[in-house]
């Protein structure tokens, strides 16, 4: 399992379910970014791909083996390519199913609609904002299958460490969004060497990157030819993301495509760290319940540097109200017990 906000969650809800006695299993592929957590009952796909249609057959014979030696009797699937070839595989072994949906509907070809669609077909279809339900709306009959828990978080772990930091005079922005092409990495670095309002004097960037995609590679060129190579300081992928909140100054999610949730968002105001986001998709949806001047305009650098004013001119008064807002709305706990609950209306 990565890192990732699908990941996290899953290990969440897994760690909750063993909490009240309830036996549970995690079904991922094995890669490079595997991060290991001995506290999970994690089954590997070993040279095994949900997308490859070749590897289908041997999963699901795989998935039948398990079903059956562990007395699985609900599964709770996260992507569409499991949903794809697995929803009528399972429901023909009367095994509950629970489908997370993460992203808005795009519309696309027939072909790629109905491949999305195996995702909408579990017995209960759960959302993580209202913003990506309401893609759906008029995607279904029954309503009464449809669930919004929003993304929640450790709030527990989420919160300022009393460690000494190191007294210096860097400031520093911190992106802990993983480098891919639409979280915005390349965004930020222009607006950070824009003139008009001079972040360099003050702050530095912290990426996290194992320099190792292809875009991960572009964003090092990109600060190479920039000459930001002394600005960006990069950190390794790892699931102990506190300690980089802790030493940012602000957080800043700059995706240029609406994301379904944003959890850095909730992780960011956990750890009483003003963050700024996109007035878009699932991080609106967060900050319009917060403080809706920390959002702005993705595309326009003037609304950038408004919303960023605006943080460090409030700074103290954004961090005092920023944990109780998470707890009230966006715990971990909050989520892995509704979730739950819809796990067991399955069997009612």
């Amino acid at each position: 399992m990565g890192i990732g906000g699908i990941e996290t969650g899953s290990r969440d809800i897994s760690k909750y379910l063993s909490k009240k006695k309830i036996e549970n299993y995690i079904l991922c592929e094995r890669s490079k970014n595997n991060i290991r957590d001995k506290s999970l009952n994690i089954i590997y796909l070993d040279n095994l791909k949900f997308k490859n249609i070749f590897d289908q057959y041997k999963i699901k014979i795989s998935l039948k083996k398990i079903i059956q030696n562990k007395g699985i009797n609900l599964v709770h699937i996260s992507s569409r390519a499991p949903a794809f070839f697995l929803i009528n595989f399972l429901k023909k072994l009367n095994i509950k199913i629970v489908t997370s949906v993460h992203n808005n509907y795009k519309p696309g070809f027939l072909l790629k609609d109905w491949y999305n669609s195996f995702l909408l077909k579990g017995d209960s279809v759960i959302f993580n904002s209202n913003f990506v339900k309401n893609s759906y709306v008029n995607k279904y009959l029954n309503k009464n299958k449809l669930f919004v828990i929003p993304r929640g978080i450790d709030t527990d772990y989420f919160q300022p460490s009393s460690y000494k930091k190191k007294k210096d005079n860097i400031k520093k922005i911190l992106l802990p969004s993983r480098i891919s092409s639409w979280k915005g990495h390349d965004n930020l670095l222009k607006f950070y060497i824009k003139k008009e309002f001079n972040l360099k004097d003050e702050f530095k960037l912290v990426f996290i990157s194992s320099h190792q995609s292809k875009y991960e590679k572009r964003i090092d060129i990109l600060i190479k030819n920039l000459n930001l190579s002394k600005f960006v300081i990069f950190e390794k992928p790892t699931l102990d993301i506190k300690k980089l909140y802790d030493d940012s100054f602000i957080v800043i999610n700059c995706s240029t495509r609406p994301e379904g949730f944003g959890r850095t968002i909730s992780e960011s105001l956990s750890m009483k760290k003003p963050v700024l986001a996109p007035n878009i998709g699932g991080t609106k949806e967060q900050l319009l319940k917060f403080d809706k001047k920390l959002l702005f305009d993705v595309s326009s650098y003037s609304s950038f540097v408004k919303s960023f004013k605006y943080a460090i001119d409030n700074y103290a008064n954004i961090i005092q109200k920023s944990r109780n807002f998470v707890n009230k709305n966006y715990s971990s706990e909050k989520m892995c017990k509704k979730t739950l609950e819809v796990y067991l209306r399955n069997f009612n």
